[in-house]
């Protein structure tokens, strides 16, 4: 879902540094809540006072704290370039149309020219607002955290491993079954767009040859079919994600049952396992996130 051109923007490889330093900064103080959250579960559990774990509270609360903030400074810095590069888009495309003449929009449709500078450059907006942070923390998170599930328990560790796969292939198989049908829906989208920008503009001509309620009907059987075609590719966009719901929940129920197991024969104690299933449900979770950007940025593609 990411397309090489978008290193072409200005300053974007510095940008996905910082991205990355704060994608690895994030993945450090998830580690953090989990670890100090089961170190204060398992003081209790212990029969330990509350007042004992003040220490263990404050520091869960510092990393809380530190996620967050930088989940804050991450999505405005890219909420401003993103604008910034959607006007800088939006002018050039602009400055080239009235520099080309009218006649790249016959060649290109009124409609689609319209749609472009109105609604594809708040797509163009949307996409690299979405896309850099959540491709970026998918890059770093998981693979932090699944150190720190190895420097716990390598069984876990290999388990998720061997599983990552699993899903990433599902998400990429129906991802271009999607990615297909939404190819076919523009080209729809386009004819749709193209046809309803014309009628409007020679409105006036079509009621004076007495053709308005004819193409008041051809407009109503194209837009039909782009509402068919638009359910369709959502059909398979919903699959994905149910695909991907059913593995992340079966994932983690496994890697919990593996946990129960140990415990109740003594081979672990209860502090990694917690920490382990706490970092495993964070692990799980990007991937949901993911999965629900992606199925928003085809939604708006098919819009």
């Amino acid at each position: 879902m990411i397309d090489k051109s978008i290193l072409k923007f200005p300053n974007i490889r510095k940008l996905m540094t910082l991205l990355t330093g704060m994608a690895f900064l994030q993945s450090c103080a998830i580690v953090g809540q989990a670890g100090f959250l089961a170190t204060a579960i398992v003081g209790l559990w212990n029969g330990e006072g509350l007042h004992s774990q003040v220490t263990e509270i404050l520091l869960f609360a510092v990393c809380f704290c530190v996620r967050h903030c930088v989940i804050f400074c991450r999505e405005r810095m890219l909420d401003r370039y993103a604008a910034a590069q959607a006007s800088s888009l939006r002018q050039q495309l602009l400055t080239k149309v009235f520099r080309v003449g009218p006649q790249v929009v016959q060649q290109n449709g009124t409609g689609n020219v319209t749609t472009m500078v109105l609604e594809g450059i708040d797509q163009v907006e949307n996409y690299l607002h979405l896309i850099l942070s959540k491709i970026i923390s998918m890059m770093i998170i998981p693979w932090v955290i699944l150190a720190a599930i190895f420097f716990f328990d390598w069984k876990a560790a290999a388990f998720l491993l061997i599983i990552f796969p699993v899903i990433i292939i599902f998400m990429i198989v129906l991802g271009y079954a999607a990615q297909s049908k939404a190819a076919q829906q523009y080209k729809t989208y386009q004819i749709l767009s193209n046809h309803f920008v014309d009628s409007l503009r020679g409105i006036d001509t079509l009621k004076f040859f007495g053709l308005s309620k004819k193409y008041g009907k051809s407009i109503f059987k194209t837009s039909e079919r782009f509402r068919k075609a638009t359910l369709n590719t959502l059909k398979i966009a919903i699959l994905s994600t149910f695909a991907l719901d059913f593995f992340t929940t079966l994932s983690i129920a496994v890697v919990a049952v593996m946990l129960g197991l140990r415990l109740i024969d003594g081979h672990m104690l209860l502090y990694p396992a917690l920490t382990i299933l706490i970092l495993s449900q964070n692990i799980f979770y990007l991937f949901v996130i993911f999965q629900v950007t992606i199925m928003l940025l085809l939604m708006e593609k098919i819009h």
